[in-house]
């Protein structure tokens, strides 16, 4: 994967960065922030989701690879090192097809966070989030924006619900693809995946010091649009009553 990495100066630059589990309304959010401040909305979870469906497609996903000596690495850094990818207008292209309709299957979504927790993997996107960021002022959303990413971030926000709500909101959005979900499965999909996210070794998912913490289980995207948008714009911050 072509791309290098510029070394984060000391100081602040113009990203709005926002971490989260999944289900804690961080894409919803994000898109909206930007295009409020006129910045470009970077989804960083659709990069890795991305690399899982090429990896998928050439049969190398970590689950299919346990039983090799090096568990497929050599495979997986080959695919990558010839992945060409690509965040334009809301579609994401690798190798110039688009894949954005496959990126929330349930496959790809089960393989995510193990991709995702591939030290290779994550040096690759972070270098093409930071190349996105050199470019201009960005909104980005991910699990590792604030701590690892852009730790210059200007802006640093820590989405977070209660699992329960977050399940039920990634049902709802299954409902409007057309698509059944067990609230039950959902629910024990999210649990699995906080776990991996939050104790894999490289950068695991966690809130940074000097993020903004919200809790988003009781509030609507609307009102957390309008505290976002206060950190960026120095006005005082308002919980919604």
């Amino acid at each position: 994967m072509n791309g290098s990495s510029p070394s984060p100066s000391c100081a602040a630059i113009d990203v709005v960065a926002i971490d989260g589990p999944s289900g804690a309304g961080k894409s919803t959010v994000a898109k909206r922030v930007a295009g409020q401040l006129g910045y470009q909305y970077l989804d960083t979870g659709a990069m890795y989701r991305a690399v899982t469906w090429h990896f998928l497609e050439a049969g190398c996903v970590p689950a299919e690879c346990s039983g090799l000596p090096d568990r497929g690495a050599a495979q997986m850094r080959k695919v990558l090192d010839q992945t060409q990818l690509l965040l334009a207008a809301g579609r994401v292209l690798v190798n110039g097809l688009d894949v954005t309709s496959h990126l929330r299957t349930r496959e790809v979504e089960s393989q995510v966070s193990a991709v995702a927790a591939l030290p290779f993997v994550r040096a690759a996107m972070r270098a093409l989030q930071r190349q996105v960021a050199a470019a201009g002022a960005l909104v980005a959303e991910g699990r590792d924006m604030c701590t690892a990413v852009f730790p210059n971030a200007a802006w640093k926000v820590f989405l977070d619900a209660k699992p329960l709500a977050r399940a039920e909101r990634r049902v709802a959005d299954f409902a409007r693809q057309g698509r059944t979900a067990s609230l039950s499965v959902v629910l024990h999909e999210i649990e699995v995946r906080d776990r991996l996210d939050s104790t894999r070794d490289d950068a695991p998912l966690r809130q940074a010091q000097d993020a903004q913490f919200i809790d988003t289980s009781l509030l609507s995207s609307d009102q957390v649009v309008a505290l976002v948008l206060a950190l960026v714009r120095g006005k005082p911050r308002v919980m919604p009553s």
